[in-house]
């Protein structure tokens, strides 16, 4: 078997070897047929490769400018692998015919890369690249059609080919079966296992050929194994697998540049369209600046017609130059060739600015040359109008921060840093670099009383609660101070809602916080002598009263009026400084007066109040009184002067009912009114008799105001008598007040309510022109030489009104009276107000003619220093020196003294008050010239003069 084994295998290997002879003989037919098999099947990829790069080449050149598309970059890498494709396909042996197509496809394959040259290096003329890009175009559809007929060829070729390499390998076959006769099984095996791996595979890659080439790109080949076959099998697929989506691609791209070619020609009529509808300023300028298109804006910008700039030269017929305008953008743009913009104001025919801004664009040819310029204008006449309010407004914005002068703050919540202005570190004394961007610098400097609002009010606005932070604090200063700052801020959220950010201002309200503390002590405070005002003392008056009346049993308490006497002779004679330091120094002294406790104001004027509480005794508040009233009898040093004061006090005590501050203080003031006018430096108790006594005087006054308008005053006249030649020499008229229910009102009671009123200058006016017209009446019925004399009293008020001549000279006017015949009268204490005021309007009077008399002479203060440069006429004695003269003689001096300066100062002298017959022996032995009084005759109406006048006649005769 061995032997066997060994023959047949040496059978089968001699015939193997005699196969293989003879095979060799075939073989080297067949292997060189193979060899060109294979190496067809090279070129056949590498024309496979060739057709996609130029499938890719032409993909990048229709989508060079497309969203989908790549850089020109890549076109250019793909035209080199384009190339190298190219000239590995020509280094191949082939036949003429088929060199001669190769170098055809060689040839256009230079110029396709000269044109895609051509086409990357242009410039940015669309339209120029645009030719160029379908100009490459076209040479690669011709390459591309070429080469893909070329491959059409070399497949029928190929298979050509394999059909032979297929017939000599059967003959192989044969020659193996015959030789190896003994190895049929040997060689079925190994024929039917070349036949399998070499012919199935074949067959398939041969068959998939035939399907694909008929267009079925979706054909793969469904074979796999180890050996060539199965690596040429996926090659095949891979190959059909991109060429399937190179031809997809190939699709789309075709149908993508059909798209782009339609969509061009509708941009292009779209394009003319927005430029015949284009409403703003538009034009086309050639290198002659002669103007191609325009638009009428354009024309109605220039204020032309738009046929007379159309195809004329720019300057002459905008401007009538024979060169381009100074500083041209369309010669720039030319210059240049870049774009250019200018802002341009122009008249309008109405004479209002207009304002134009101005773009210039080049526009390049074919071979990339600067050949047009656009023009393009806007009216930004609005704008203009708009950035100038804005400039304004953005001055006003800066010089209102310069004014405000704040510190400003911005504060990241994220990362907890504060900025902090320069201006905010200076409020506070510091420079930039000594304060951080830590919160803690801001919150550790707040006062401690102020650091929880402010913090408070900071998370409110953080958390929404409040629409803005805004808190006054107290801050230290590097000086050791705080100072007051008005801080406000506003917080920016983030898309969370949650606050990143805070910024804000600081303002230092120092001294608005001190003027308004200081405001509020103005408020509450004499701003002469530093005491509690009005409003203050009334306050705490009120407290007093509220409180007392909340208690089972209340404690006493008092209120002082004060009210200082002749103060207005002091104001007057030495001046309103000098009465003021004196204000200021009695507030001092009544302080010195009082408890810790116990509360003075000054009310206004000269009059002060005192606020006791919680006092025992009623005698308390009158011990205080005696207290002022002692400590005011040591003068006041002020300037060098020595100044006597006194007060008049009224004492309100409480509780006693009250309900309001103001019943209290209007006791006491009554209670002060009382004790005036029992005399100076005294003090009055408020007793419900002194509030009755007031209710009359206001009784008093309401009816006063109606009396002169229902003429309830009457004069009564008191005769004066010549002492000489016991002769009537005149009246004196004395105003009565017929009141309807009180009856006979005497002078004393209404002239000082009527001068306290005002009304005195109604009345006093009534007095005159009435005594003068009863004066005229008694002159014409009872003639005499020289003529009766008529004696008209005048008040402080009346005589210190400054029409007081003119209200003389009208009523002399009015009825007639010689002004010799009439005579005023006035008391020296209205000297004293004013003297110099009170001589000129003397001597106005006494130019009229009128004499004037001092009544009550003696009775006020000295008036020796100044009584001779007086315009006087007469000295009236008055009646309480007169009623004291007894009949041994006594208190005569005064009166001697008085007569005797009238005599030395050529004056006549009226004794008024004579009553009884000693005092008028008296009177004639100092030859007193005039006498008055009840010894004579009483005081008549007008109605009893004539009857006592008739009978004094009747006596004499």
């Amino acid at each position: 078997m061995r032997r066997k084994i060994i023959l047949s295998f040496l059978t089968v290997f001699l015939l193997i070897i005699m196969g293989a002879c003879f095979a060799t003989m075939y073989a080297g037919n067949v292997t060189s047929m193979l060899s060109r098999l294979i190496q067809l099947h090279q070129i056949e990829g590498l024309r496979h490769r060739l057709i996609m790069s130029i499938q890719t080449v032409q993909s990048d050149l229709y989508t060079v400018h497309t969203t989908a598309g790549r850089k020109l970059d890549s076109i250019a890498d793909n035209v080199a692998l384009l190339e190298q494709a190219a000239e590995k396909c020509s280094s191949c042996h082939h036949t003429p015919e088929v060199t001669r197509q190769i170098e055809e496809v060689q040839s256009l394959i230079d110029d396709y890369q000269n044109s895609l040259s051509y086409y990357i290096t242009a410039s940015a003329n669309f339209e120029h690249i645009d030719k160029l890009k379908f100009e490459a175009a076209g040479i690669g559809n011709t390459l591309l059609l070429k080469t893909e007929d070329m491959s059409v060829h070399a497949s029928s070729k190929l298979n050509t080919l394999t059909t032979k390499v297929m017939s000599e390998v059967k003959r192989v076959s044969l020659i193996f079966i015959s030789t190896m006769l003994f190895a049929v099984i040997l060689s079925i095996f190994v024929a039917a296992r070349l036949t399998k791996a070499i012919t199935r595979p074949i067959d398939v890659l041969v068959n998939a050929t035939r399907v694909v080439s008929t267009g079925d790109m979706d054909h793969l080949i469904d074979y796999t194994d180890r050996t060539e076959f199965g690596e040429l099998a996926s090659h095949f697929n891979a190959m059909i697998t991109t060429l399937k989506n190179n031809y997809t691609k190939l699709e789309k791209e075709i149908r993508e540049r059909k798209r782009t070619e339609s969509e061009l020609v509708k941009s292009e009529s779209f394009l003319s369209n927005i430029f015949d509808s284009i409403r703003d300023p538009f034009c086309i300028i050639d290198k002659e600046f002669r103007v191609i298109r325009a638009n009428e804006a354009y024309a109605e910008m220039k204020q032309v017609k738009l046929e007379d700039i159309l195809d004329k030269i720019c300057y002459e017929s905008h401007h009538g130059q024979t060169s381009a305008c100074e500083e041209c953008i369309v010669e720039r743009t030319f210059t240049t060739g870049a774009s250019c913009t200018v802002e341009r104001m122009d008249i309008a025919p109405d004479g209002s600015e207009k304002w134009n801004l101005i773009h210039t664009y080049p526009i390049l040819d074919r071979t990339g040359a600067l050949s047009h310029v656009i023009e393009y204008a806007r009216d930004i006449t609005e704008r203009k109008k708009s950035e100038e309010a804005l400039r304004e407004s953005e001055e006003r914005y800066a010089l209102a921060a310069r004014g405000s002068n704040d510190g400003l703050w911005d504060w990241d919540l994220r990362n907890d840093k504060i900025y902090f202005s320069y201006r905010w570190k200076s409020m506070l004394g510091y420079d930039e670099e000594e304060i951080g961007n830590s919160p803690d610098e801001w919150f550790n400097r707040i006062h401690p009383d102020d650091l929880s609002e402010v913090k408070a009010k900071i998370a409110a606005h953080i958390n929404g609660v409040d629409q803005h932070y805004e808190g006054e604090f107290r801050i230290l200063h590097q000086d050791g101070n705080y100072r007051w700052m008005l801080s406000r801020g506003l917080a920016v959220c983030d898309t969370s809602g949650s606050a990143c950010r805070m910024a804000g201002s600081q303002t230092d309200i120092t001294s608005r916080k001190t003027a308004t503390e200081q405001l509020v002590y103005n408020a509450f405070h004499d701003n002469l002598t530093g005491l509690p005002n009005r409003a203050l003392f009334m306050d705490r008056l009120q407290h007093v009263v509220d409180t007392q009346n909340r208690r089972s049993s209340p404690m006493l308490y008092a209120v002082l009026f004060l009210d200082m006497d002749r103060f207005k002779v002091v104001n007057d004679s030495m001046g309103h400084q000098i009465g003021d330091k004196l204000l200021v120094a009695m507030g001092q002294r009544l302080t010195e007066c009082l408890r810790p406790g116990d509360t003075v104001a000054r009310l206004g004027g000269d009059e002060f109040s005192i606020l006791l509480e919680n006092i025992c005794l009623l005698e308390d508040a009158y011990d205080v009184a005696d207290r002022i009233h002692q400590a005011l009898s040591t003068p006041f040093m002020i300037d060098e002067n020595e100044v006597y004061a006194s007060v008049s006090v009224g004492i309100a005590p409480g509780p006693e009912g009250y309900e309001r501050a103001e019943q209290v203080l209007r006791d006491a003031d009554i209670a002060m009114y009382q004790a005036k006018k029992r005399h100076d430096s005294s003090t009055e108790i408020f007793d419900s008799t002194m509030h009755a006594s007031i209710l009359d005087r206001i009784m008093l006054e309401s009816d006063l105001h109606a009396a002169l308008v229902h003429n309830e005053f009457v004069l009564f006249y008191q005769p004066i008598i010549d002492l000489k030649t016991h002769a009537l020499s005149g009246f004196e008229a004395l105003v009565r007040w017929n009141h309807p229910s009180r009856g006979l009102v005497l002078p004393a009671e209404f002239i000082p309510v009527a001068e306290e009123t005002g009304m005195i200058a109604g009345i006093g006016e009534w007095i005159i022109l009435e005594a003068c017209r009863e004066l005229k009446s008694l002159q014409t019925r009872y003639p005499a030489q020289p003529p009766l004399k008529m004696n008209i009293n005048i008040s402080g008020r009346q005589f210190a009104h400054e029409n007081l001549a003119d209200m003389m000279a009208n009523a002399l006017q009015q009825t007639g009276v010689i002004p010799q015949s009439v005579a005023l009268e006035i008391t020296e204490s209205m000297l004293l107000d004013n003297v110099e005021l009170a001589i000129i309007t003397m001597n106005r009077i006494r130019e009229m003619g009128v004499e004037i008399h001092i009544d009550d002479f003696g009775t006020g203060y000295s008036s020796l220093s100044y009584l001779h440069r007086l315009p006087i006429n007469a000295l009236k004695v008055d009646r309480s020196f007169i009623s004291k003269l007894t009949e041994n003689g006594e208190n005569q001096e005064i009166i001697r003294s008085v007569i005797s300066l009238a005599n030395s100062l050529n004056l006549d002298v009226i004794a008024e008050g004579v009553e009884l017959n000693h005092q008028l022996e008296f009177i004639n032995e100092l030859e007193c010239q005039f006498g008055q009084g009840y010894l004579f005759s009483k005081p008549m109406e007008a109605a009893s003069l004539d009857e006592w006048i008739m009978t004094r006649i009747a006596k004499k005769g």
